[in-house]
C-alpha cells in the first residue's frame, strides 16, 4: 500500500503513475497509465488487480468530460459497465462544482441521474423481495418493478464504491414518493438511491 503524502495527491503503486482522487467519496480509481484497478482505504492505495479494458459503444460522454445541467456544471469522474442476460448499461460517476455527487445512468439512449440517500430504516431480503409488491423503506412506500442481478464488465476512472471485473451486483428498481429509486445490495453495504429520467437535450457538453 502507498501512504497518502499529500491530500488527495497519489501515487499509483504497480507504476508509479500520478493519481489525483476527486474528492472524500471516492473509494476506487483505475490508473490512467497501467489500468490497475486501486482500491482507496483510510488515505492509502491498495492494488486490487487490473480491470477490464470498456469496449466503445455510441455515447456523448467520455471520463474526465465537463458538462452542464440546468445551469450546474459538473465533471464525469468514471464509469462502470454492468451487464446482465437482457444487454449491458454505463453508470457514468459525476461531481457537480457545489462537490456533490451523483450517478448518471446510461441506458439504450436513455438517462437517469440518481443521488445517494441515506437508509434510515431496513429494505427487504433481496431473496424474499418480490416485483409488484410495495416494501417499506426510509417511511415511505416502495412500489418494486424489478428484480435483477447483474455483473460488472469493467471500470475506468474514479468510483463512489469498490468495484471487481464480474462481480455480482443485486438491486431492486422501483418508485419512492413519485420518484425513480433503486436499492443495490453491494459486497460491503448496501446502497439507496433516489433518481429521475433527464432528457438528453438537457444535458450540454463544455468540454
Amino acid at each position: 500500500m502507498i501512504l497518502l503524502m499529500e491530500a488527495d495527491v497519489l501515487n499509483c503503486p504497480s507504476c508509479g503513475g500520478p493519481v489525483e482522487l476527486a474528492n472524500r467519496f471516492v473509494k476506487m480509481v483505475v490508473c490512467n497509465y497501467c489500468g490497475n484497478a486501486l482500491a482507496v482505504d483510510n488515505k492509502k492505495l491498495d492494488p486490487t488487480g487490473k480491470t477490464a479494458a470498456l469496449v466503445d459503444y455510441p455515447t456523448r460522454f467520455r471520463t474526465g468530460l465537463t458538462c452542464r445541467l440546468r445551469g450546474q456544471k459538473f465533471e464525469i469522474l468514471g464509469r462502470v459497465r454492468l451487464e446482465d442476460e437482457d444487454g449491458y448499461w454505463d453508470e457514468w460517476y459525476i461531481q457537480f462544482d457545489d462537490g456533490s455527487v451523483a450517478w448518471l445512468e446510461e441506458e439504450e439512449g436513455e438517462l437517469t441521474l440518481s443521488r445517494k440517500q441515506k437508509l434510515t430504516t431496513e429494505v427487504p431480503d433481496f431473496q424474499k423481495a418480490r416485483v409488484g409488491t410495495r416494501v417499506t423503506i426510509n417511511n415511505q412506500p416502495f412500489f418494486i418493478t424489478e428484480r435483477c442481478t447483474a455483473r460488472i464488465a469493467g471500470a475506468e476512472g474514479q468510483i463512489f464504491y469498490k468495484v471487481h471485473t464480474n462481480q455480482a451486483v443485486r438491486f431492486l428498481d422501483g418508485n419512492i414518493g413519485g420518484k425513480l429509486a433503486a436499492v443495490e445490495y453491494g459486497e460491503d453495504q448496501i446502497e439507496f438511491t433516489v433518481g429521475e429520467i433527464i432528457p438528453m437535450n438537457e444535458i450540454e457538453i463544455t468540454e
